[in-house]
């Protein structure tokens, strides 16, 4: 790799200090960003049917139900509208032709028809699920025409969405946000009186994970131009990472040879790791076993970096691990506890350095190296013999 005079130097290092204020914030994670994967619709409908209703076993009374009318009479078409308390709620509802509506909530005053939207377009039946609101009113009607308090309750249809705009007319729009927000000032307010369960904090994550469909919508511009107007640059960065890590392979398998002799032929297997981790792996091309080797695992995400450097024995006996282990009672660093893996078809080991100086991690992995050249051309064919 060619020198970088001053000049280049600073001005990647300008662009590394403008590039900051473009990154993006890391967003809580959830529990329901690993359980409910991509298919979110029919979980999120579901968890939506058990929290509005509060009878259900969460212990959260009502807020999750005034919520969700709180953030109704915010629309202008709703806001005197006195929807009053919870009667029911279903979800896959079908119709007549088949279709199914994701989720209908009773009150005293409405049926309300919820369409819960995340990733796809809405092309939905939207007239199919008017017509079953229609014909659902009119056995409400039918049932209450003989009493005295008889009135005609409201339909409402709603599509809830990332955005909170429907495309479909006669349907009325809630954005996440929207909703989520209510929810939590209703919450508020009840976790004042109850201790807070279990439910209460798995409500918590699923209103996160709610709020998390925004990032739907946002298109950073102002990073879409960063990153435009500065590619030839970035790419030049890009190359100057890739050009250091063949530097540090090659530094590290040099080390190797100068102690093993010239006849050693090392092997190195790139992989990647957690975080986007390289981890490089330092083999023999005359080791009995292939998956035997030392890696490095370059901690890329920390600042400075730092790193790990592993040890794994394929085909292991306790003989052989007994050898390593007197051999590897020279190291001066701290060891974590060994483990197996495969089924202990890998007998493995790792060392943890806050900080990653290429003179002492090339020193300690020739010594590993030569402890597993040992184990592979020597230790292992003694043992079978």
């Amino acid at each position: 790799m060619a020198e970088l005079d001053d000049k280049e130097l600073q001005r990647y290092e300008n662009l590394l200090l403008k590039a900051q204020q473009y990154k993006i914030p890391e967003r809580e994670m959830t529990i329901f960003d690993t359980a409910l994967k991509n298919h979110h619709e029919n979980p999120i409908t579901e968890l939506l049917s058990f929290f509005l209703n509060p009878n259900e076993k969460h212990g959260l009374g009502t807020s999750f139900y005034d919520g969700f009318i709180n953030s109704l009479n915010y629309k202008e078409e709703y806001e005197d509208f006195d929807f009053g308390s919870f009667l029911k709620v279903s979800t896959q509802q079908k119709t007549d032709k088949g279709n199914f509506i994701d989720l209908w909530v009773e009150t005293d005053t409405a049926l309300i028809i919820v369409e819960v939207k995340v990733y796809h377009y809405q092309k939905n039946p939207f007239p199919d699920y008017l017509a079953w609101g229609g014909k659902k009113l009119k056995e409400f009607s039918n049932l209450t025409k003989k009493e005295e308090s008889y009135f005609e309750k409201e339909l409402v249809p709603l599509i809830l969405c990332p955005d909170g705009i429907s495309y479909a007319e006669q349907w009325l729009g809630l954005a996440y946000n929207d909703l989520t927000l209510e929810i939590r000032t209703a919450l508020a307010h009840e976790f004042f009186k109850i201790s807070i369960n279990k439910w209460g904090i798995f409500a918590r994550d699923f209103l996160l994970h709610l709020d998390s469909f925004v990032d739907l919508l946002e298109t950073n511009m102002e990073s879409i131009n960063f990153v435009v107007q500065n590619m030839k640059k970035i790419q030049e960065l890009v190359e100057l990472r890739d050009s250091v890590y063949q530097e540090i392979i090659d530094y590290i398998n040099n080390e190797i040879k100068n102690k093993l002799g010239e006849d050693f032929e090392p092997i190195v297997k790139w992989h990647t790791w957690a975080e986007n981790h390289p981890a490089i792996r330092f083999s023999g091309s005359n080791w009995k076993d292939k998956w035997t080797d030392t890696t490095l695992n370059l901690h890329i995400t920390k600042n400075p970096m730092s790193c790990s450097v592993h040890i794994h024995i394929e085909n292991q006996n306790d003989e052989l691990i007994k050898k390593l282990k007197q051999y590897l009672r020279k190291v001066k660093f701290q060891a974590s506890e060994p483990w197996y893996e495969r089924n202990k078809k890998f007998w493995c080991m790792k060392w943890d350095f806050d900080e990653f100086n290429l003179e002492e991690i090339s020193q300690f992995l020739v010594f590993t190296q030569v402890g597993l050249n040992k184990v592979e051309t020597e230790w292992k064919i003694k043992t079978e013999c």
